[in-house]
């Protein structure tokens, strides 16, 4: 229970921080407009940095807040908000989740973005966790977008081994994009394909294999986070017994509503 409402946004300084660089770029590009024969060539750019200013400023000023009552989400644009009670069903995609009222007409979703992002998502799972079930959650598994990227990465890889082969004085090149390419195929083949849910066991789908697991096996299942150069992003983490942890990421519908799937079905067997 929450003693009262819990608000998860961005801190002020990092929108202060963006409207700060923005502004330096736009002076920047408004004195640049002053030199002959650059006003047509520096006009792309100016609406690309106008562009990622709005989506900037929309994304750092957004906020979620969760109460025992409800959940609200506040953009720019407006606030949105759904008593827990009025939730009929979610979807997803990526690294998000959205939470549907019962005409359809509403809907929530709080930004994977926002620090804390991973609480919210463990106080949907407890505000509702009859959303989150096998039974709701029918198929887990890599949409076939991700199947031709391992494709690819592997067309890569055979392509550039060839090509290093014949050009010799190019091998430098042709190692370092193959162990770009081979690392890609690593992670990849590494993370399921798929998931079934059967009573007290897991069934993991690999390219090449496959695994089942118990759910007295899992020591625990939780939701990660890492912080790169295009912002924050997740994958599922199966901790065993024996300290080694099976990733999970890439799943469909989206890896949120798996997560609180895995974690009901666990809590329910293990």
């Amino acid at each position: 229970m929450l003693n009262e409402p819990r608000v998860y946004r961005h801190p002020p300084f990092q929108i202060v921080l963006a409207i700060l660089v923005f502004g330096i770029l736009a002076g920047v590009l408004l004195l640049s407009f002053n030199t002959e024969g650059a006003s047509i060539l520096l006009l792309p750019f100016g609406l690309i940095i106008v562009l990622l200013a709005i989506f900037s400023i929309y994304s750092l000023t957004g906020k979620t807040t969760i109460s025992d009552d409800e959940i609200s989400v506040q953009t720019i644009l407006g606030t949105k908000s759904l008593r827990w009670s009025e939730i009929s069903r979610v979807s997803g995609r990526g690294n998000g989740i959205k939470l549907h009222n019962f005409d359809g007409d509403v809907t929530v979703s709080p930004s994977p973005q926002l620090p804390g992002y991973e609480e919210i998502i463990e106080w949907i799972g407890t505000k509702r966790p009859d959303l989150f079930t096998p039974q709701e959650v029918a198929e887990m598994s890599r949409s076939w977008i991700v199947l031709l990227l391992i494709a690819m990465a592997v067309i890569l890889i055979v392509g550039i081994a060839s090509f290093s082969i014949i050009q010799t004085d190019q091998w430098f090149m042709s190692v370092f994009f193959v162990f770009i390419g081979a690392m890609i195929l690593i992670v990849a083949i590494s993370s399921p394909l798929a998931i079934t849910v059967g009573g007290k066991s897991l069934l993991l789908k690999y390219i090449f294999s496959q695994r089942t697991l118990l759910a007295d096996e899992i020591q625990s299942i939780e939701l990660v986070s890492q912080r790169t150069r295009n912002g924050k992003t997740y994958h599922i983490r199966l901790n065993l017994p024996s300290g080694k942890g099976l990733r999970i990421s890439s799943l469909r519908p989206s890896l949120p509503i798996v997560y609180l799937t895995l974690k009901n079905w666990h809590r329910k067997f293990s």
